[in-house]
């Protein structure tokens, strides 16, 4: 018998790759001979790194970077056998201080890196930044170069209080091989690059942000797009999912021709997820997602809807039941819920264990159904 297992991370308790192994040992100790294939998921805040690289072979680098208030941090990023440059900006993109004062310069400095290594295609995860200046400091670590009324240079690696300063952009020393290098910007959160739908306008008081600062980050990107739109004739407002990352997300589209893509639609084109499920004889996927940070579209609804495709028996095992009308609707066999409520702290282990324990009472239950 096939078994696919894809369970996505559990809300940081658990990573994908260790509730798989659980829900592995579930299965084996209740299928005779099972054959089981494990896909390790992501989403737009973690796990790309890891996923990617459990599915593809290639190398790891550790370079210094700087993070969002430009202290110096190790950064680790991949570069696959077939040129495909992994970034997970949410792992050093990070500050305790103002947003005001963050920058995303420390993100440039990672790609230019990836770039001087010869990669052909970059995919960077931009959910979880503590940065929110439009990819201004980044564009200038990648060799834009920025002027106020004066001519002076500025340097946007103060942050983004720096943008109301610049009259001039100049982009002419931007790192050649941008223009040739294919780049997805992987969100699951749907947001616009400025007003009220846009990132930080959302989730301000989730980040114990008041709603002045967080109006003067909004202005301060939308001065920011309407230069672009200005200088580079680029317009950025109505980009889908653009605000991802504070604005990285429709820079890297408007200027470099970058895709936005949801974390299931990377999960299907490096897996080849669709063949998997329809090879599969039982498949158990879920998460712990938790869905008041906005996730929009994580990857077991694209399994659920997979399923239902092929006619494939299904199980999920999940953190919260928010999910449990949408698979429904898609036909998902059973259904399990770990908990009420997301507890803020549970142990990997402990965590491990449950999965493992619902896991192997669902199999019972539907062994004894379709014997």
């Amino acid at each position: 018998m096939k078994v696919l297992v894809a369970m996505d991370e559990f809300n940081g308790i658990i990573s994908s790759y260790d509730a798989n192994r659980y829900i592995e040992e579930a299965v084996a100790s209740q299928i005779e001979r099972a054959d089981i294939v494990q896909v390790p998921l992501f989403n737009g805040r973690h796990e790309l790194l890891n996923s990617v690289f459990l599915w593809k072979s290639g190398t790891q680098y550790h370079i210094t970077a700087h993070d969002a208030e430009m202290n110096e941090v190790e950064v680790t990023y991949g570069q696959t056998d077939d040129g495909m440059g992994v970034i997970e900006a949410g792992q050093f993109l990070k500050g305790q201080q103002s947003r005001l004062t963050h920058t995303s310069y420390g993100l440039g400095e990672v790609i230019q890196h990836a770039l001087d290594k010869k990669v052909n295609h970059l995919v960077i995860s931009v959910g979880g930044l503590d940065t929110s200046d439009g990819g201004a400091g980044m564009l200038q670590a990648l060799g834009a170069r920025f002027y106020d009324d004066e001519g002076q240079l500025l340097d946007l690696s103060k942050g983004a209080t720096q943008i109301k300063h610049i009259r001039r952009i100049d982009t002419a020393s931007l790192h050649p091989e941008l223009s040739s290098c294919r780049i997805q910007i992987v969100s699951d959160y749907e947001s616009r690059l400025y007003g009220k739908k846009s990132d930080i306008m959302q989730t301000y008081a989730a980040l114990g942000m008041s709603r002045d600062t967080a109006v003067e980050i909004d202005n301060l990107i939308w001065y920011f797009a309407e230069l672009l739109k200005s200088h580079l004739k680029k317009s950025l407002g109505p980009i889908e999912r653009g605000g991802a990352g504070g604005g990285i997300a429709a820079v890297m589209h408007a200027l470099f021709d970058a895709e936005i893509v949801s974390s299931h639609e990377l999960v299907d084109q490096i897996t080849q997820l669709d063949s998997l499920i329809k090879e599969a004889d039982l498949v158990i996927f879920g998460e712990g997602v938790n869905e008041q940070e906005q996730i929009i579209e994580t990857s077991s609804l694209r399994i659920a809807e997979l399923c239902q495709k092929h006619h494939k028996l299904s199980i999920a095992l999940c953190g919260t039941a928010d999910k449990f009308d949408q698979y429904e609707a898609y036909g998902v066999t059973g259904m399990f819920n770990t908990f009420i409520d997301m507890p803020k702290t549970y142990t990997d282990f402990q965590m491990g264990i449950q999965l493992r324990s619902y896991a192997r009472q669902a199999i019972k239950l539907l062994q004894a159904q379709l014997s």
